[in-house]
């Protein structure tokens, strides 16, 4: 369990650690801000591409030797950040990067569906969304704290790819090849990707909401900041603050959520993080001070805290198990699209109306998705 959670975090690292370089590395490498900026974003393109080839990797030939190959060309990949000198060959390791992130997202997840049942696996499963906040805050300050020997030294956090390799290689189980098809067989068990969510389309549901809770996770990140310097808060270190606020709040819930979810339906759990989502959102747009924006952002994060766990989980338990690789792929894939998609679709309502118009707007699709929610669950 220890090997597992610890890896979630790495997935979180991947972009956040040499986030707090990126103005140093565009000057050592000699390249524009819209270069540099890619160092960062290219990985996240390639976990959305190669998600789903994992996921069918790992319903192919089990979890454990995709999960310990992602590790180790996490490892090889980000830590050659240390040495590489050239931007092409930086981002070459970026894309290899990538599909390592890739092949460790779906098999974690889908190794705590397998290893853990019922209340126990709603625990683990909220454990692993706690540290990916806690890694989210933890990991740009070791990577601050790192560029300040030199921007290549951040990529040195890397590394712990490799250890972690070698632990899931001594403690992580074995699984057969087809050994998942033995678990919950029935008629549809031999069903193709499609015909699972023709059976069960609430998975329609259930990957948008993970795409939403995305876009809006990044209209939080990109614009925070800027409503934050309108209270004459400009230090990047307290701006930073505003940023973790939401994680660690999210980290918190998540660390309940074993007890949130013994009491309450996935379609019950949904309701109220959108309505969490209307309320923070709402308020921002409205926000006269910096203690209501500091409450409004921690009412998202804890919506946010209960999103991260009760998606995989339900995914999980709709589908058959020699489909999980494939099913909870598609995770990442929703997940990274929605954090691509959200400066395109929200910078323009910034640049027309104004940026405390963007939280507004937000706030009005948040009631309307609630709305349509509501309908949707009910049938």
């Amino acid at each position: 369990m220890w090997v597992v959670l610890a890896s979630a975090t790495t997935t979180v690292m991947a972009g956040s650690v040499i986030a707090p370089v990126l103005n140093l590395m565009q000057e050592g490498l000699g390249v524009d801000p819209g270069l540099a900026r890619l160092i960062i974003t290219t990985h996240g393109i390639l976990i959305a591409i190669c998600s789903p080839v994992m996921g069918f990797l790992i319903d192919r030939v089990g979890v454990r030797k995709p999960f310990i190959l992602g590790l180790t060309l996490y490892g090889l990949a980000g830590g050659s950040g240390l040495i590489i000198t050239d931007y092409w060959l930086l981002i070459v390791s970026r894309v290899l990067l990538g599909v390592g992130v890739a092949a460790i997202f779906t098999a974690n997840t889908v190794i705590i569906l397998n290893l853990y049942e019922g209340s126990r696996r709603n625990v683990v499963m909220g454990w692993r969304a706690s540290g990916n906040s806690i890694g989210g805050v933890a990991w740009p300050l070791l990577g601050g704290f790192l560029g300040t020997f030199s921007w290549h030294m951040p990529f040195a956090a890397y590394l712990i790819g490799l250890p972690l390799a070698l632990l899931a290689l001594l403690t992580v189980p074995g699984t057969q090849r087809g050994a998942a098809r033995l678990v919950n067989n029935s008629p549809g068990e031999q069903a193709s990707v499609l015909g699972i969510v023709r059976a069960n389309p609430i998975l329609v549901i259930v990957y948008s909401f993970i795409f939403v809770a995305n876009i809006l996770l990044y209209a939080i990140i990109l614009f925070v900041p800027k409503l934050v310097e309108q209270f004459g808060i400009t230090n990047t270190f307290y701006v930073g603050i505003f940023i973790s606020i939401s994680a660690l709040a999210g980290a918190g819930i998540a660390l309940i959520y074993g007890k949130i979810k013994a009491r309450l339906s996935y379609k019950g759990i949904v309701l109220i993080i959108l309505a969490l989502w209307v309320a923070a959102f709402t308020t921002i747009s409205q926000a006269f001070s910096v203690w209501l924006l500091v409450f409004s952002i921690v009412l998202f994060g804890i919506g946010l805290g209960m999103t991260m766990p009760t998606v995989p989980v339900w995914v999980g338990e709709l589908v058959p198990a020699s489909f999980r690789g494939r099913m909870t792929s598609y995770i990442a894939t929703f997940s990274f699209v929605g954090q691509f998609l959200s400066p395109i679709i929200l910078s323009p309502v910034e640049s027309s109306l104004g940026l405390h118009a963007v939280f507004l707007v937000v706030g009005v699709a948040c009631t309307l998705l609630f709305l349509l929610f509501v309908f949707l669950l009910r049938k």
